[in-house]
């Protein structure tokens, strides 16, 4: 029996599998948050409550230094609570709630305070649109969100304009009229105020659709409001702004993503009263995707991905020096890779290895011969399913591939195996090509391990953790080398003698979509595929997504001066080659790889009268929510692999 789960009944109860029916249980923390003096945490837990279709969240509290300290619940009384934000004295908490309407309906997210004190919160102001993404000032007397600006468009009929602005607003803790402090017209995606309380450094644009989050800048406005002043010139996107703490300087991550989100790339510097971003990571073989200050104004601290796993680690800005604090503990960017204390001395994490569901981590910096980090876990919201669930366990490998680049991938055996029977491979193709696969608990690589077979997840190049230009690699080059890493990663274990070559499938979501449909276009060596929310005709990805800049850069073209780029790298353009049978499965919302690409798809495979089966979801978008819609999904893949590939020896 675990540590984590010792507060079990001793009696031993027979281990279940994993299947679409009870991975549901499984409780989800995101965003944890300290408080400036290291001793509260705050944590959101999100869980299908009763018989909701979708998951709700709920703030829970601890006192990390008390002995046995039991968590306790924020207790705000509303439907869901996210977001919560710690007062610089550490005596409140900022959160977002939602309400739910007599009819059921949910809400729009607005701004509360709870005093430490009291369980009792206030809601502070009230916007039309809602409310995200919640900061207090330094002097704790302000709190600072953005809102979309202008009136809900109509939906009868549908007018294709811009979309509303993310504006940047205040409003005093004590209550009064939130005021904005950017310009009208001005989108902010993240930003973060000064030590000095005197400016807000913004990640911006000038134009308000998703795909403007590209070609973001920057800059600086007064923390009264005014105008926006640039600092950068980026060519590629920027996140995790953090001020120095003399408030002179920014420092931020940098890199080319194919995904609006808070991504593993290289760390600049750049002073606030001008000049050019320096590059204080480059050439690492680590993709850091959060940092922070020291109080010396010298050094940052880092997270970020490498290999399957995550690496801890202090950039000394005087000669770019690295040092390691830790190098294999693996951290799920869960909202963030990280929170910490000023200090830096204590910070959480959400940490999860192949046998362990994800739980809050305390981590604290701690200097005896050299610097190191101790870990401590605070919660134990799985340990049930800890206890309960029957899982395999998973082992890193790292293969050789084309150009002799070596290729980190998680390989997890089937749970069980029959004498004398090597077992059928499923390759599961992470999304992206922005992002990872780690060495964590996952629970849709144990359901298909529970079913009987081998799952292998390939970090490709184009993922992150073996710095830039591993994640470059992809660019202008999608579905070529990319591809090759993944049949160099089918040969390698079927080469180790793990699987039996002749029931092998392949998977995935998004860019996993998009390399599952490209590789069964190139080979029929797989007895059945999943295109899983996946691109198919990049012509029509351009003109229907809301993310239209990610095409140009991932292929490197224009599709109006280069529409040749776009049909090669199509699997639409090669679809009448297809003979493996595949499971589409695509949201009918989906606004960042839309519904078309599904309907094109199963077009092809139909008039070439491959076995072929297209399953539509309603109001899902590109990630699914619905409970229902999601066991669905997985009870159809099951029996989608056991018609044509668990029993393709007998067939054959």
């Amino acid at each position: 029996m675990s540590e984590r789960a010792s507060s079990l009944s001793s009696v031993s109860s027979p281990r279940v599998p994993v299947t679409p029916d009870n991975l549901f249980s499984v409780l989800t923390p995101t965003d944890p948050v300290i408080s400036p003096d290291g001793q509260h945490v705050a944590y959101v837990v999100w869980a299908y409550a009763g018989a909701d279709s979708v998951k709700s969240g709920h703030i829970w509290l601890l006192n990390c230094d008390e002995a046995d300290a039991k968590p306790y619940p924020c207790a705000s009384g509303k439907y869901s609570e996210q977001e919560p934000r710690w007062s610089p004295d550490g005596q409140k908490l900022a959160f977002l709630a939602v309400e739910q309407s007599e009819n059921g309906q949910a809400g729009k997210p607005q701004l509360y305070v709870r005093p430490l004190e009291r369980e009792q919160a206030r809601r502070i102001c009230e916007m039309p649109n809602g409310v995200s993404d919640p900061a207090w000032s330094p002097d704790g007397s302000q709190i600072a969100f953005i809102s979309l600006d202008g009136p809900e468009p109509a939906k009868d009929p549908i007018v294709l304009a811009p979309a509303r602005p993310r504006r940047l607003w205040s409003t005093h803790t004590d209550g009064g009229l939130p005021v904005p402090i950017t310009p009208e017209g001005v989108t902010i995606w993240e930003y973060a105020w000064s030590p000095d309380g005197r400016y807000i450094a913004l990640y911006y644009s000038t134009g308000s659709d998703d795909t403007d989050w590209y070609r973001g800048q920057i800059g600086i406005v007064p923390a009264s409001g005014g105008a926006v002043r640039q600092l950068t010139q980026l060519t590629r996107q920027a996140s995790g702004l953090a001020w120095s703490p003399d408030s002179q300087q920014l420092a931020y991550i940098s890199g080319e993503w194919s995904d609006p989100c808070q991504g593993g790339g290289d760390i600049y510097v750049i002073a606030i009263n001008g000049g050019e971003a320096r590059n204080v990571t480059p050439g690492l073989d680590c993709s850091p995707g959060w940092c922070a200050w020291f109080p010396d104004d010298q050094r940052l601290l880092f997270a970020g991905w490498y290999g399957v796993t995550s690496q801890v680690g202090i950039v000394d800005l005087g000669n770019n020096a690295i040092t390691l604090l830790e190098e294999d503990f693996v951290i799920v960017p869960y909202t963030r890779l990280m929170a910490s204390t000023p200090d830096l001395r204590r910070f959480l994490v959400i940490h999860s290895s192949s046998q362990e569901p994800a739980e809050v981590w305390l981590g604290e910096l701690e200097q005896v011969s050299e610097a190191h980090v101790k870990w401590r876990c605070l919660t134990h919201l799985n340990a049930l399913a800890e206890e309960s669930f029957a899982l395999s366990q998973s082992r890193r490998i790292r293969y050789p591939s084309v150009d002799g680049w070596l290729i980190d991938a998680i390989f997890t055996p089937p749970l069980h195996t029959r004498p004398g029977e090597l077992p059928p491979l499923f390759v599961e193709v992470h999304g992206g090509p922005s992002g990872a696969r780690q060495d964590c608990c996952n629970l849709y690589v144990q359901m298909l391990a529970s079913a009987g077979y081998a799952v292998l997840q390939p970090n490709m190049r184009g993922s992150w953790g073996h710095g830039v230009a591993f994640a470059d690699a992809v660019l202008g080059d999608m579905g070529g080398k990319d591809y090759q890493d993944i049949l160099y990663g089918a040969d390698y274990v079927i080469a180790q003698g793990w699987v039996d070559p002749e029931r092998t499938s392949i998977g995935g979501w998004s860019n996993g979509g998009f390399l599952s449909g490209w590789t069964i276009t190139h080979t029929d060596r797989f007895k059945a595929a999943l295109v899983g929310a996946g691109i198919v005709d990049w012509l029509n990805m351009h003109a229907q997504s809301n993310i239209a800049d990610a095409d140009m850069r991932l292929l490197k073209a224009d599709p109006l001066e280069a529409p040749e780029a776009y049909l090669r790298n199509s699997p639409l353009a090669f679809a009448g080659r297809v003979k493996t049978p595949t499971l589409i499965i695509h949201g009918a919302a989906d606004r960042a790889v839309p519904v078309a690409q599904a309907y094109a798809f199963y077009r092809a495979l139909r008039e070439r009268n491959v076995p072929v089966e297209c399953v539509i979801y309603p109001r899902e978008d590109h990630g699914f929510r619905e409970r229902e819609h999601l066991r669905d999904f997985y009870t159809r893949l099951l029996r989608w692999l056991e018609r044509f590939v668990k029993n393709a020896s007998q067939q054959a």
